[in-house]
């Protein structure tokens, strides 16, 4: 007879997602996700099957709890300059705030296990091509609106904000700097002009 979980597999993996956010996949034990989690490691292989496993639905929970939010201040009713700078003040009030020094965890586990790992690759591109395709629709969206010019490249710009989204991830983890980090945003921001 099967037994029954007594955990809640969400929490498990939110708590997950926080060790793997703040030590890194390779450093995180699995004595550390049993400790964080307070599940034994029969009932984390038997339901997420390997650690990595584990850190894949923890990359799943940090879109729909940190990314998703986030990426809804795209689709705000302002202007686009007012939809990204909504976003990037997002992203730095939690990198100087909460999030100082964590950076991103996708950013984070892109650095370490893109290069080597093609299942955590696979996955992270399907990501960062969602939210570059939420940059792209605003972009589209000014320029129906009239506030960019038809002539910059949607996809070109969306890819632009990406790129600058994750090189301020990567840098707040060493220099959270919020007036060097408004600085390079109003730069990126000139793209538009």
């Amino acid at each position: 007879m099967a037994r029954t979980r007594t955990f809640d597999e969400q929490a498990v993996i939110a708590d997950a997602m926080t060790v793997f956010w703040r030590k890194g996949y390779e450093a995180t034990s699995i004595d550390d996700l049993v400790q964080a989690t307070g599940i034994n490691r029969a009932s984390m292989y038997g339901t997420f099957g390997s650690k990595e496993g584990l850190l894949l639905a923890a990359l799943d929970h940090y879109v729909l709890a940190i990314n998703r939010e986030r990426l809804k201040l795209l689709q705000g009713k302002g202007t686009v300059r007012q939809c990204l700078n909504a976003y990037f003040d997002s992203l730095i009030a939690f990198s100087t705030g909460d999030g100082r020094g964590l950076g991103c965890l996708l950013t984070n586990t892109a650095i370490e296990l893109s290069p080597r790992n093609a299942r955590i690759r696979k996955k992270l591109k399907v990501i960062f091509e969602h939210v570059e395709t939420a940059f792209r629709r605003l972009v589209e969206r000014g320029q129906a609106a009239g506030e960019i010019s038809a002539d910059k490249d949607p996809r070109a710009l969306a890819h632009f904000f990406l790129t600058t989204v994750q090189g301020l991830r990567v840098i707040a983890r060493t220099d959270p700097d919020p007036q060097a980090m408004r600085a390079t945003v109003a730069a990126a921001l000139r793209a538009l002009d």
